[in-house]
């Protein structure tokens, strides 16, 4: 079944934040529903939400505004019964209350809902005329299928009957918001789980081993469980290391790099795979062989050089990696020490990383993100050149602080994450961007080894 979540009827603070986060973490459609507020009011609104995201909505009120600002769908109910508005080709739907009304209008509309199915939940005392058998009659008539969404009084509990039932859909409003912001999002991971009867995302992180936990395999673990992903993963060294430095490496031979990947990709549905730190060149080769079956989505962090510019990758390996690896990947990460070496340019200024980015792009036909760091100055600003050659700019404060260790795996992680979740590479990016600023924020006072202590993931 699909899952629709329905917007509270009233403003308030915070939603449009909530509702991007929401759609962050696949949310496929949203009605908004804001039966008093003005067309100026609900513009605004909108306006507050990422426009990569408004084929996802499906507007109540002011028709007219999914005409001019290009959202994805329409719905018709007893406020605003007409037909859509001219020049708009996008989703139809409407509300219907009882089964003939369903009869009546299925025909012509993209799907309808069909309420109120529960007493319910966000509305005390309002409940409908449906009687079980009612909906057993429908079901077994066909009346009830794809194109039927129950809506009213729908929680974990119901979820079960509403399949057996047949329908296509689900709509969800008081059992999502009739609870607290730090449940909000949780729950809503749960209930998709449930009513779609899909597992979660699988994100497969390619990296080494980080035994004091704050960085590499560690790092992305952490990373795509928190964001709601499962995650597997495949261990190209094992270090000896902790918040002082590293005191020692030991790869995993090539073969069995390579025997790893092969098993995990033969089993599980990996939606993105995200990889770290590979040191050799027999070690690229068994990667690149091994990924050349798979379809989605490889966001690369290519551990070359090291942020206090030490290099960890010997010249054999990085042209393997330019020759085999990276023409194979969506996105590459390089820190500012690493796109030098890559693109031969010196980069000192955001300029300077937009030509790069752009020479990069065009010579891999990939997209590069190059990440700023290492720039002067009390802001941070990435670039990121797609593969079609589009350029953005991501700006955030620099947060001041020495737990600093992990920050690229954790980026590089995030953004396959996101991209698991369906999310446009653009908006991928810059959630976990903002992901990682806040992780970055809630470490700031942590006292995790006496040097360079990690990042922390599980904020709420």
């Amino acid at each position: 079944m699909e899952l629709i979540l329905i917007t509270r009827p009233d403003l308030f603070a915070g939603e449009t934040e909530l509702i991007t986060a929401l759609l962050h973490h696949g949310l496929r459609l949203l009605h908004v529903r804001k039966p008093d507020a003005s067309a100026a009011e609900l513009e605004d609104w909108l306006r507050r939400i990422p426009t990569a995201y408004y084929p996802r909505l499906t507007l109540h009120d002011h028709h007219h505004l999914a005409v001019s600002l290009g959202l994805g769908g329409i719905h018709l109910n007893a406020r605003n019964p007409q037909l859509p508005p001219g020049g708009f080709g996008g989703r139809v739907s409407r509300s219907c209350h009882t089964l003939d009304e369903v009869r009546r209008y299925k025909p012509t509309c993209d799907y309808v809902f069909l309420s109120p199915l529960f007493p319910s939940l966000s509305k005390p005392g309002y409940v409908g005329s449906l009687r079980p058998s009612d909906l057993d009659e429908a079901s077994a008539s066909g009346l009830i299928d794809r194109k039927v969404v129950a809506l009213g009084g729908i929680d974990e509990s119901r979820l079960g009957r509403v399949r057996d039932l047949g329908f296509g859909g689900v709509a969800l409003l008081g059992d999502v918001w009739g609870r607290t912001r730090a449940e909000l999002i949780p729950h809503y991971l749960r209930m998709q789980r449930l009513a779609t009867q899909a597992p979660p995302a699988v994100v497969l992180t390619i990296a080494g081993s980080d035994s004091s936990g704050g960085a590499g395999i560690q790092a992305d673990i952490k990373t795509i469980s928190s964001l709601g992903a499962y995650a597997a993963s495949v261990i190209t060294a094992v270090t000896a290391q902790n918040t002082m430095g590293v005191r020692g490496v030991h790869p995993v031979p090539a073969d069995f790099l390579g025997l790893q990947i092969d098993t995990v990709l033969a089993d599980l549905n990996v939606q993105a795979v995200k990889i770290g730190m590979v040191g050799q060149a027999e070690a690229v080769a068994a990667l690149a062989r091994s990924l050349d079956a798979y379809a989605g989505p490889v966001v690369y962090d290519p551990v070359m050089i090291s942020t206090s510019g030490h290099r960890l990758m010997e010249p054999e390996a990085v042209d393997a990696v330019c020759r085999q690896l990276i023409p194979r990947c969506a996105l590459i990460t390089p820190n500012l020490h690493e796109a030098r070496l890559l693109s031969g340019r010196d980069i000192r200024t955001v300029e300077d990383m937009e030509r790069a980015a752009i020479d990069l792009s065009g010579r891999y036909a990939t997209s590069f993100l190059l990440k700023g760091g290492h720039l002067e100055g009390g802001r941070m600003c990435d670039v990121l050149c797609q593969a079609d050659g589009r350029l953005i700019r991501y700006d955030s404060p620099r947060v001041d602080s020495r737990n600093l260790h992990g920050t690229g795996c954790t980026l590089s992680s995030a953004i396959a994450t996101f991209l698991a979740l369906h999310n446009p590479m653009e908006e991928a990016v810059g959630c976990a961007k903002r992901y990682v600023t806040q992780a970055i924020t809630e470490a700031s006072h942590l006292r995790i080894g006496q040097g360079h202590g990690p990042l922390w993931h599980f904020f709420t």
